[in-house]
Parts: C-alpha cells; sequence; structure tokens
C-alpha cells in the first residue's frame, strides 16, 4: 500500500510542477476541506492535481488525488487515484482516447483497483468562454483487489459533462457518470458532481462541489452503497 501512496504523491507532484510556461501544457492543481459521509465521517483535507500536455491532434492526461484523514490519531479514511490518457482528436467535435488508471478506497473495501479504458468522446457544443457540452462512453477493463477477493470485470463506462460561464469570473459544472458491470450485473457503479468555481484571479479560483459516489454492490459487507463529499478548494491553473 505504501508503494502506490508513494506513486500518487510522485502524480501530483510532477503535475503541480509542470513547465506550463510552454505553450502546449495545462496544469490545474486544487487543496481544500473535505466533508464525508457513508463509509466515512470526518473533515480532512485533500489534494488533486491534472497536467495536459498537447502535441499537434494528441493529448497526453496526467492526474492524481489523495485523500487522508485521523480521528484522534486513528486512520478514517484514505482514498487515492493515479491515471494517464493518451487522447487523438479526429475532427474538431470527435476525438478517441484510452485510459489506465489506478484507485484505492481503505474504507470501501477496495484496496487497488486497476481500469483499462477504450473509448471515443463526442462534443455537443463547444465554446470554452459560454458552455461546453460532451459525452464519453466506451470499454472498461477492471482488475480488482478488494479486502476479500480478487477478480477481473468487463465493464463499459458512460459519462457526461457539461459546463457553463455564467460571467467571466463566475461557472458551474455537472459531470455524471454510470459503469455497468456485465461480469457481475449487480456491481454498476453511479458517480455524480455539480461544483461552482469563482475565479479571484486568472490563476486562483475557489471551487465548491457535491460529490455523490454509488456501488449496488459495495466490495465490503459492512460498506455502504453511498458515499458523499462536500468540497470547498483552492484551485490553481496555469
Amino acid at each position: 500500500m505504501r508503494t502506490f501512496t508513494s506513486i500518487v504523491l510522485s502524480g501530483l507532484f510532477f503535475a503541480s510542477f509542470a513547465p506550463a510556461a510552454l505553450a502546449d501544457w495545462k496544469s490545474e492543481s486544487e487543496a481544500g476541506v473535505v466533508i464525508t459521509s457513508g463509509n466515512s465521517t470526518t473533515q480532512s483535507l485533500n489534494a488533486k492535481s491534472g497536467t495536459e500536455y498537447t502535441f499537434e491532434k494528441n493529448m497526453l492526461r496526467l492526474q492524481g488525488s489523495y485523500l487522508q484523514a485521523k480521528q484522534s490519531g486513528v486512520l478514517s479514511a484514505l482514498a487515492w487515484s493515479l491515471g494517464l490518457r493518451y487522447e487523438r482528436e479526429l475532427s474538431q467535435m470527435l476525438s478517441v482516447f484510452a485510459g489506465q488508471s489506478v484507485e484505492g478506497d481503505q474504507f470501501a473495501g477496495i484496496l487497488q483497483r486497476y481500469n483499462s479504458d477504450l473509448g471515443a468522446k463526442y462534443f455537443f457544443y463547444k465554446q470554452p468562454k459560454d458552455f461546453i457540452w460532451f459525452a464519453e462512453g466506451g470499454y472498461r477493463y477492471t482488475k480488482e483487489n478488494a479486502v476479500t477477493y480478487s477478480k477481473g470485470f468487463q465493464k463499459a463506462r458512460v459519462y457526461t459533462e457539461a459546463e457553463k460561464n455564467w460571467t467571466a469570473t463566475t461557472s458551474t459544472k455537472l459531470w455524471l457518470e454510470y459503469i455497468p458491470n456485465f461480469t457481475l450485473s449487480d456491481a454498476w457503479l453511479f458517480n455524480t458532481e455539480l461544483s461552482l468555481s469563482s475565479a479571484i484571479n486568472s490563476y486562483f479560483s475557489i471551487k465548491t462541489a457535491y460529490l455523490v459516489k454509488y456501488s449496488n454492490a459495495p466490495a465490503s459487507i459492512s460498506a455502504k452503497k453511498t458515499d458523499t463529499a462536500f468540497t470547498t478548494a483552492l484551485v490553481a491553473k496555469f
């Protein structure tokens, strides 16, 4: 477990200090307070970071997240993720992608979950200064190491995201993700997040978000089906 934690922290460090001065690089990092309920109820700090490198019609994205909390010196929450994705633009509105990620959530019974993705991305509306709406769909293979088992699953992934800029400094974003499981039909996942961002200046903004994660068949018998997280974070974009 320490090895995977080190990988996640290394990814976050790399993304935070990527050479943003280069025109082809983009970096976004955030840190803030999280209030969670469900499999763990606590107040803690979290960190997320993502870096994109674009060359011609190709894009590479490295992203990671890390959450750790303790209550009275006892670990009460530990969740992390790290992913790498390649995307190829076929037209202004359509692209294809391949990705590999790994994640863990100790209190949901997931030690490591490896996800391999192939799919396509289509923009319904693409005006960066006004409104962006796109959807993704594709195949996912998951190797899951849980507390009580280690299995592989054939899955699909359907994702949509919409972001609206209301003013020059205020925007909202909503995304939804549905992951059906073809190997074990009851073990489907649904995730969604609604967020509000207010810019402080051209580099920093305040983000408030509410995340819901639902697992219809949790990996652990003692785990609850629904986790929620309310986050207020400082976001830096370069």
